[in-house]
C-alpha cells in the first residue's frame, strides 16, 4: 500500500476487529473439538490440519495485537492501545472538518463549484488596495506549500485552506 493514508469509521473498525476476534473463536473452537476425538486412522488428517490451524490461529492472533481481555469482556475500552496504534484521528493528518451552514459572517464564495467556502468571493478583499501585486504573491505561496503537502502525502490528498477574518 505504499503508506497510503485513509479515513475508516471507528464503528467499521469495531466490527473489522470483532469478526476477526469471531473467527478466531471459530477456528479455536472447532480445532479444540476435532482435537478431542478418538484417534483413529480415518481420522488423523483432520487432527494434524486441526492442530496446524491451530498454531496458525495463534500466530494470526498474537499478530492483530487484539488483547485476549476482549475475547472474555467485549469492552471497547480494552482495543484503546491497538486504536492508538494503528488509527490516526483526521485532525492529527491534518484534516479538519468543514462547517455545513455558511457563516453569517463569511465574504467567501468557492470558485470551486461552493463547495467549502474556501474560495474569495471579491479578488480585493483581504489583500492590499490594488489587490493584484498581494494576490499573485498569495497564489504562488499556495502552489509551494501544496507541492509540499503533495511530497509528503502523496498526490491523491486534497488541500483545503479556511481564511479567517
Amino acid at each position: 500500500m505504499n503508506n497510503e493514508h485513509y479515513l475508516i469509521h471507528k464503528d467499521d473498525y469495531v466490527k473489522h476487529i470483532d469478526e476477526k476476534v469471531m473467527l478466531y473463536s471459530f477456528v479455536k473452537q472447532l480445532t479444540h473439538h476435532i482435537g478431542k476425538l478418538k484417534a483413529t486412522h480415518e481420522n488423523e488428517p483432520i487432527m494434524k490440519m486441526a492442530a496446524t490451524y491451530a498454531i496458525a490461529a495463534e500466530k494470526l492472533f498474537d499478530s492483530w495485537g487484539i488483547p485476549k481481555s476482549y475475547l472474555v469482556f467485549d469492552d471497547e475500552d480494552a482495543l484503546a492501545e491497538l486504536m492508538e496504534n494503528e488509527l490516526i484521528a483526521p485532525e492529527d493528518a491534518g484534516y479538519y472538518p468543514i462547517d455545513d451552514e455558511e457563516d453569517d459572517n463569511c465574504n467567501f464564495e468557492c470558485r470551486c463549484g461552493d463547495c467549502c467556502g474556501c474560495c474569495v468571493e471579491d479578488e480585493a478583499d483581504g489583500f492590499d488596495e490594488d489587490g493584484a501585486e498581494s494576490e499573485d504573491d498569495f497564489i504562488e505561496m499556495l502552489g509551494a506549500m501544496s507541492a509540499i503537502i503533495h511530497n509528503i502525502f502523496g498526490d491523491k490528498v486534497s488541500v483545503h485552506i479556511v481564511i479567517e477574518e
